[in-house]
């Protein structure tokens, strides 16, 4: 699945690059039947002691998210999320313009953020 997370995030990145913004987040989702995505989205400011800096988008990859289907629990979705999102962080292809800004962060739109890389 790593492999299909990369050209989505690949794409988004060649298109946008550089996102106006100071951190990025990506959103994840539980959609209907077990179906769960991710969005990609770049905040004007970073705060580590408030988690509601991510709701101050500049950027957003909307309707393009990352989707696909998994019959798991939402706890393991967001270890295997961060999972691929740390191993494009490490080797991915804009790995380094991601390193660029304050942070970069995972979460459930209605849950805690993880902090996965920060300057």
């Amino acid at each position: 699945m790593y492999i299909e997370f990369e050209k989505w995030l690949n794409n988004i990145l060649e298109e946008n690059m550089p996102i106006p913004g100071a951190a990025i987040n990506f959103n994840l989702y539980e959609e209907a039947d077990l179906y769960w995505s991710i969005q990609l989205i770049c905040a004007s400011y970073f705060d580590e002691a408030d988690e509601d800096w991510c709701c101050e988008e500049e950027f957003s990859s909307g309707e393009n998210v990352f989707c696909w289907k998994a019959e798991m629990g939402w706890e393991e979705i967001f270890d295997i999320s961060c999972q691929m999102i740390k191993q494009y962080i490490s080797e991915g292809k804009y790995a380094e313009e991601l390193k660029k800004y304050e942070a970069i962060s995972a979460g459930f739109v209605d849950g805690d953020l993880k902090i996965l890389y920060q300057k």
